[in-house]
């Protein structure tokens, strides 16, 4: 202590001395008291900073931490009321209500159940409308944003209040922090200060909360279209076979017998069916798990499918789910029509120019409503529009496949009937020499000859008969050659014309050989029109024959561009094609199994300096 300061003296205020005078108080005394104070103080608010900190260290461990935002919130709330010494703390979130448009909604509220505000509305709704922090000593002093209808509602006496805004870094507004009731005393500008870092970590926690649920929604959005993508491509693939079993299927039968064997693996169902209504009658083409496939005549259709069948033409062909909830008795109905028992079916009529010609049927045994999802629904009616039309086009086939072998017969029969002649002369003939010879041998002799020639008769006939009744996909009469190629191009002479294609005929041989004359026909010009399109104009074709000891040939030779040779090895499979705007790839496929059907063969070989001639070689 310096020696001024030992000179100092202070007069005490409240004490004597036992002689009654007033003792003094040393300059040290007084230093030794205002430090005092101050560590006090410094203490105090070295404990309240630590208060600070540790609460500060918590909130960020629960913001970092994977706790709800709730419950962030909610651990913020808490310990906003610890350090702010409050009675209580309400945290408000902004929400978007149809009626009050942008407002306040309260998150976390104790004893109060949900408040929602507009902006202007009381203390924390002024605060949303001006961003500006709010700290209030007596709410009822004159403060003309306060709104006492919470305080009259619960029973709670406001006082004091604290009321800071929440924003984000682009310093939008998020929501308001209220705290209310500062114990003993009222809210300070330190106060002021905290509940502002309060109120950045809230909204540093809002933020990431809302970049999480964004990136939530986006990765289930993209899971979804992932899994719309996938089941998409399965779409197409099974499109795909299907339309790769319709193109490569003989006849009806063999058709819907693959699709209802694609329908049961693509469905997984115990049960697939196509009726196929032509006039009166019904057939039930059937594919079920481990039976083999069925077709039979159904004489009645059941109530609920005639039903159906009769409102797919309104409301053009829509799927149909029905369940043993809906029918009753449909378990009862499909036993007796279909020879299974199915709780639940989906079906999809066949509409073609507003005329019902059929109708696809799946089921199954279980009874749920949901046995048949909406996706399922959807890809059925899929299935059913390429089903439609390539059984349409079946049924169209075959019933101008009729017409066309009734003419074909009436065409041949005079040829036929000529050939008759020689048989039933030798016939006649054999018989009236059996009448006047008396030789036993030569009499049996000659029944052994007619024999023969009775048996050539019933042999042509039933050819013919067979053919009628469309036994034999070809009817192979002997005939000119030459008949079918003037014919074929005849049919090719306008459109050879319209391209300024020229079209020639070298018929070197004039022989017969038995061939279905409708479908060769079509052979050539299928042929002749292909190599038309690869010319498309200014040029020329020429459709020949010759015949060497074993086999007569169609040449059909032209001066186009040739065939690719990415296409070289596959050109007679389906669905290949080249450069040609709307094909199908299906043409030559078809012209291959023509040529078969007729036993006989097709090839093609490049010519100088540039075309392509296809040969079908008949054997004699």
């Amino acid at each position: 202590m310096t020696h001024d300061m030992k000179q100092n003296q202070v007069p005490a205020s409240n004490s004597t001395t036992d002689s009654g005078e007033m003792p003094s108080i040393t300059s040290d005394e007084v230093w030794f008291s205002m430090n005092a104070q101050r560590m006090r103080s410094d203490s105090e608010r070295l404990a309240r900073i630590e208060e600070q900190l540790d609460a500060f260290k918590k909130i960020a461990i629960t913001i970092g931490s994977d706790a709800s935002i709730e419950a962030v919130l909610r651990q913020i709330c808490d310990k906003t009321k610890q350090l702010m010494r409050a009675e209580r703390t309400t945290i408000f979130l902004v929400e978007h209500d149809e009626r009050l448009g942008d407002c306040l909604n309260s998150v976390i509220a104790e004893k109060c159940g949900v408040i929602r505000l507009r902006f202007g509305q009381g203390i924390a709704g002024n605060v949303a409308k001006t961003r500006q922090i709010s700290n209030i000593k007596d709410v009822y002093q004159g403060n003309s944003h306060f709104d006492s209808s919470f305080d009259k509602k619960t029973g709670f006496v406001t006082r004091s209040c604290l009321t800071a805004p929440i924003l984000n870094i682009q310093h939008e507004l998020l929501g308001v922090v209220q705290v209310i009731n500062k114990i003993n005393g009222y809210f300070t500008p330190d106060d002021e200060e905290i509940i502002a870092s309060i109120c950045s970590q809230i909204g540093v926690s809002l933020t990431q909360h809302q970049f999480y649920l964004s990136l939530l929604h986006k990765n289930v959005e993209l899971s979804e279209a992932q899994e719309n993508l996938k089941r998409k491509n399965e779409e197409l693939d099974k499109l795909y076979e299907l339309e790769r079993e319709a193109a490569v299927a003989i006849d009806l039968n063999t058709l819907i017998e693959r699709m209802t064997a694609k329908c049961l693996a693509a469905f997984r169902v115990p049960y697939a069916a196509i009726i196929v209504i032509s006039g009166k009658q019904n057939e039930l083409y059937a594919s079920q798990m481990h039976q083999p496939f069925s077709i039979k005549t159904l004489t009645r259709l059941p109530t609920f499918l005639s039903t159906i069948i009769r409102q797919g033409v309104t409301r053009q062909g829509e799927c149909v789910k029905l369940s043993i909830r809906e029918i009753q008795t449909l378990p009862e109905q499909t036993e007796k029509a279909f020879g299974i028992v199915l709780n639940s079916i989906l079906v999809v009529p066949f509409i073609q120019d507003e005329t019902p010609f059929g109708t696809l049927i799946l089921g199954t045994q279980n009874p749920a409503l949901g046995a048949f999802s909406t996706s399922d629904a959807k890809l059925a009616m899929l299935f059913a529009s390429h089903i439609a039309p390539s059984i349409g086009t079946h049924l169209d086939r075959e019933e101008n496949e009729k017409k066309q072998r009734l003419f074909t017969i009436g065409q041949m029969l005079s040829s036929l009937l000529h050939d008759m002649k020689t048989p039933l002369a030798n016939i006649s003939g054999y018989v009236e020499l059996m009448t006047v010879q008396n030789d036993q041998e030569k009499r049996a002799s000659y029944a052994e000859v007619v024999d023969r020639q009775v048996e050539t008769l019933k042999n042509m006939s039933s050819e013919i008969l067979q053919f009628a009744r469309g036994e034999s996909t070809i009817m192979l009469i002997k005939m000119p050659l030459g008949k079918v190629i003037e014919s074929a191009v005849e049919l090719l002479k306008t459109e050879g014309e319209r391209r300024n294609v020229t079209i020639q005929c070298d018929e070197r041989f004039k022989g017969s050989i038995p061939y279905d004359f409708v479908k060769l026909q079509r052979v050539i010009v299928n042929l002749a029109k292909n190599a038309m399109e690869a010319i498309d104009h200014d040029g020329k074709i020429v459709i020949s024959s010759y015949a060497d000891e074993m086999h007569a040939y169609i040449s059909i030779e032209d001066n186009g561009p040739g065939i690719p040779s990415h296409i070289e090895k596959t050109l007679f499979d389906a669905f290949v094609t080249s450069g040609k705007k709307g094909g199908t790839g299906l043409g030559l496929s078809i012209v291959k199994k023509i040529i078969d059907e007729h036993r006989a063969s097709i090839t093609w070989h490049a010519v100088e300096p540039h075309g392509t001639a296809f040969v079908m070689a008949f054997p004699l």
